[in-house]
């Protein structure tokens, strides 16, 4: 009788001991899967008493399909007496006002001749929250890793943008990656670079840096404002996004997201924004990760317009060496350099250059009468003028003060030569107009042929210049050909 009421107290006190765990235990028949015993614990936790437990199998608790809990058992029973742990599983309370994470470990006992299985879980939420942190943590150093390699590589802002938001979301494991700027004198922002889901809902989404505007109260309109990060944990439950709900609900799986500002020196440039499907993806650590990047980002963009800025300033070193810095035309060492270039030529294809040596003629006359700025003004109205009857291909250039010299490319015989003097002369017919004042303006030109007048540049030079000053003892106003002691003169 003693050792029976000890067996007794034995047995209370065990149970009373299991309902005072911390940890559900439950134990569930093995085919069935209908739990046997439950413990206070479970209660509490599931919101079930239990009585509705000890009804239930364990797929309805834990809402996995019963071939599932099947396969759980039978890892069970192959790990013996070591048991087996699975994955932690997202649970809901009877009334789905609580959620949490649990992990269990299944443990197959024979009890009494019945197979059953013994269930240890407990919750791990702030575990896998925290492993979950970690994980998008690591994902976004990668990210910021890959945003420095592409910092390195990339050779334009385009190319750069791009590849930061491929890596944010095959490294940093986001949904969509965005980045934004200001339209030129707009408030709208335009889309520069995209990857991940939603291109079409971005393409398409209006957004401004405008504050009275709806479509500038939203986290990429508010970040770039302030200068300062903008997240948001539930997104279609936000007011701030309100106004792209619609367009985002049944295009986008867009549980958070977040804008980070570019700036430089002190001031929004662009933005960066990114979506996830998790919500409170964006914590602190993510958001400082995020930061970093976004002024590696801004760091970037700087080198990139200083690099412009020495490359405009290297083309406009070669340009002013290569061109008249008042008409603009070709100077005399660029002219040496495409003159030789097609004398080369010639040699290989046959097609000749033709040089023609051009003078204003009386242009002193208008320099010395009515000073240099109405000279100047001469000189780029007679420059445009020529130009304009010439073949693309052809070359006009400024030696100096009123000397310019044309190179003719595939003249093929001294008629088509001519042809193109008489349309440069014919420019001269109507006066020049230069602040209200008509000014006339003849040409004498000088002809060279390659090869009949010269077979180097200094040759065929020195031939067109010499017809030059033949074509002014003529009386101006004409053209004439080297070697020629007859020429055709204009009235």
């Amino acid at each position: 009788m003693v050792e029976e009421d000890f067996g007794k107290d034995l047995e209370r006190d065990f149970r009373e001991f299991l309902d005072s765990s911390p940890d559900c235990i439950l134990v569930c028949d093995f085919r069935t899967h209908r739990y046997l015993y439950v413990n206070h614990t479970s209660c509490l936790m599931t919101g079930y008493d239990r009585r509705e437990l000890l009804s239930m199998q364990s797929s309805e608790l834990t809402e996995q399909s019963r071939e599932a809990v099947s396969e759980i058992h039978e890892l069970a029973r192959a790990a013996g007496e070591a048991g087996y742990t699975d994955e932690p599983r997202l649970m809901f309370s009877k009334d789905r006002s609580r959620r949490g994470w649990w992990e269990g470990h299944f443990r197959f006992k024979v009890i009494g001749g019945r197979d059953v299985v013994v269930i240890v879980s407990r919750e791990v939420t702030r575990r896998v929250l925290a492993e979950r942190a970690a994980s998008r943590a690591m994902k976004i150093y990668a990210a910021l890793s890959a945003t420095n390699e592409a910092i390195m590589r990339s050779t334009s802002p385009e190319e750069l943008f791009q590849a930061v938001c491929d890596a944010a979301i095959e490294s940093g494991g986001m949904t969509t990656a965005a980045m934004v700027m200001p339209g030129a004198g707009s408030d709208l922002m335009e889309l520069k670079a995209m990857a991940g889901l939603g291109r079409e809902t971005m393409e398409v989404a209006v957004i401004s840096v405008d504050p009275q505007r709806p479509e500038g109260r939203g986290l990429i309109g508010k970040a770039f404002r302030t200068g300062k990060p903008c997240v948001t944990d539930d997104y279609l439950k936000d007011s701030r996004t309100a106004h792209w709900h619609t367009l985002v609900r049944d295009r986008t799986q867009i549980k958070s997201a977040a804008s980070v500002p570019i700036v430089r020196d002190g001031r929004s440039v662009g933005a960066l924004y990114l979506s996830s499907r998790e919500r409170r993806a964006f914590d602190d650590e993510i958001i400082g990760l995020l930061v970093r990047m976004a002024d590696n980002l801004a760091f970037a963009l700087q080198n990139f317009e200083h690099e412009e800025e020495r490359r405009q300033a290297e083309e406009r070193a070669h340009y002013l060496a290569t061109h008249c810095a008042l008409t603009g035309l070709p100077n005399r060492n660029l002219l040496s350099a495409l003159l030789e270039q097609a004398i080369a030529s010639a040699g290989r294809t046959g097609h000749n250059p033709a040089i023609m040596f051009i003078d204003l003629d009386r242009f002193k006359e208008i320099n010395d009468t009515w000073g240099h700025d109405t000279g100047d003004g001469v000189l780029q109205k007679v420059s445009n003028r020529l130009r304009e009857v010439l073949r693309e291909h052809d070359v006009l250039a400024r030696l100096g003060g009123d000397e310019f010299v044309v190179l003719v490319q595939n003249i093929d015989s001294p008629e088509l030569a001519v042809r193109v003097a008489e349309k440069l002369l014919a420019t001269s017919s109507e006066p020049v107009i230069v602040d209200g004042q008509p000014f006339t303006v003849t040409l004498s030109i000088g002809i060279s042929l390659y090869p009949e007048h010269g077979r180097n540049q200094r040759a065929l030079m020195k031939a067109a210049d010499l017809a030059m000053y033949v074509a002014k003892d003529k009386g101006k106003n004409t053209w004439a050909l080297y070697g020629e002691t007859q020429v055709t003169q204009r009235a």
